[in-house]
C-alpha cells in the first residue's frame, strides 16, 4: 500500500510542479508582453514628439532665419528684382485697415519700402541693427514699419539721420504687436 501512496504522492507533486511551471511560463510571458507594449508605445510617442518638433520648426521665423544667415542670405539682386515697391505710410496703413489683404499682398514676399527715418537702434534680444521709418503721422512713435538690416549694414546705419528718406529692399515678416516688419534687409 504504502507504495501506491509513494506513487499518488510523486503524481501529485508532478502535477503541482506542472501547474506552478505553467502558471509561471504565463506569468512570464504576460511580463514580456507588457514590456514590448511599453516599448512600443515609447517609440510611437517619441516619434509623434520628434515629429512634431521638426513640424513646428519648420515653420520657426528663428530657425529661418539661422538658415538664411548660415547660407548667406538671399541673392541681393534676387530680392531687388522680386521686391514689390510700396512706401512705409501705404504698406502700414493696409496691415492697419486689412490685415489679410496685407499678408496675402506682402508677407513672405521681398518688398521695396521707401520711408521717413524716425529712429535708429539695435534689438534688445537678437542685437540685430534696425530701422523705424515712419508710417502714422499723427502717431509716429507708435505706428511705424521696423525694417531689420544684417550686420554688414552696420556702417551704413550709423551714418542715418532721423527724417531721412531712403528705400530699402528686405523679406516682409508682416505685422506684430505695433510694427509692420522687414527682416534681411539692405539700402538700394
Amino acid at each position: 500500500m504504502s507504495d501506491g501512496k509513494d506513487q499518488k504522492l510523486k503524481d501529485g507533486v508532478k502535477k503541482g510542479v506542472s501547474v506552478i511551471g505553467k502558471v509561471i511560463k504565463w506569468v512570464f510571458i504576460a511580463i514580456l508582453l507588457i514590456i514590448v507594449a511599453v516599448f512600443a508605445y515609447t517609440c510611437y510617442t517619441c516619434t509623434s514628439v520628434t515629429k512634431a518638433v521638426v513640424d513646428a520648426t519648420a515653420d520657426s521665423t528663428i530657425v529661418k532665419d539661422a538658415i538664411r544667415d548660415a547660407t548667406g542670405g538671399e541673392d541681393k539682386a534676387k530680392m531687388a528684382s522680386e521686391a514689390i515697391a510700396v512706401t512705409a505710410v501705404d504698406l502700414y496703413n493696409l496691415y492697419e485697415s486689412n490685415a489679410l489683404k496685407a499678408d496675402n499682398t506682402y508677407k513672405g514676399k521681398f518688398v521695396r519700402v521707401t520711408g521717413k527715418v524716425s529712429k535708429v537702434d539695435q534689438d534688445i534680444i537678437s542685437k540685430k541693427p534696425y530701422v523705424k521709418l515712419f508710417s502714422h503721422p499723427s502717431n509716429p512713435y507708435m505706428d511705424y514699419v521696423q525694417v531689420y538690416f544684417k550686420e554688414s549694414e552696420m556702417d551704413k546705419i550709423a551714418d542715418l539721420e532721423n527724417e531721412k528718406t531712403i528705400t530699402v529692399v528686405g523679406l516682409c515678416e508682416g505685422k506684430s504687436i505695433i510694427s509692420v516688419d522687414i527682416k534681411d534687409s539692405f539700402f538700394e
